[in-house]
């Protein structure tokens, strides 16, 4: 999780980190051990596709969702939980079988995609908890400037 701690603001914490299911990985070293004898293109497939796989992250903070995907060529995503439209977990018969799902995140931005989600409809809960959490703290945040500027006009007023 080298990229998220990096990468946290003043007064930020991970609620949560999505965590990967190398399952995903299975069909693909399956057909790369079977088929090696094809030039050995399946199993270099499988090779790559598990280095990618373990260059992913996505995390869950009190502010914003922060992800990374790629290896040499990267992609990351870093929105304000006020920026997030829509997240979107979609389950393969595989990923039912195993636990695993492609989170899609569509922000004011772009979209993003994050595959191997372990329990991906308990993260995009826990988002959207977040979201509402964070929607909560801002007013209350508000109300108590609001607040203070009334009282401070009051006292000047005296």
């Amino acid at each position: 999780m080298g990229y998220i701690e990096k990468n946290l603001g003043k007064n930020e914490v991970v609620v949560k980190v999505a965590e990967r299911n190398g399952l995903f990985l299975l069909w693909t070293w399956i057909k790369g051990i079977l088929f090696c004898w094809l030039l050995l293109i399946p199993l270099i497939k499988a090779i790559i596709r598990t280095v990618q796989f373990t260059h992913v992250e996505l995390a869950l903070t009190n502010k914003r969702l922060v992800g990374k995907i790629g290896v040499l060529n990267t992609d990351a995503m870093d929105s304000p939980l006020n920026k997030i439209q829509n997240v979107a977990v979609t389950q393969t018969f595989g990923g039912k079988i195993f636990n695993y799902s492609l989170i899609t995140v569509v922000t004011a931005s772009g979209s993003y995609k994050f595959d191997a989600i372990k329990n991906g409809n308990a993260f995009k809960n826990m988002v959207t908890a977040q979201i509402d959490q964070y929607e909560e703290d801002r007013i209350k945040q508000q109300a108590n400037e609001m607040a203070k500027s009334m009282a401070g006009v009051l006292n000047a007023n005296k």
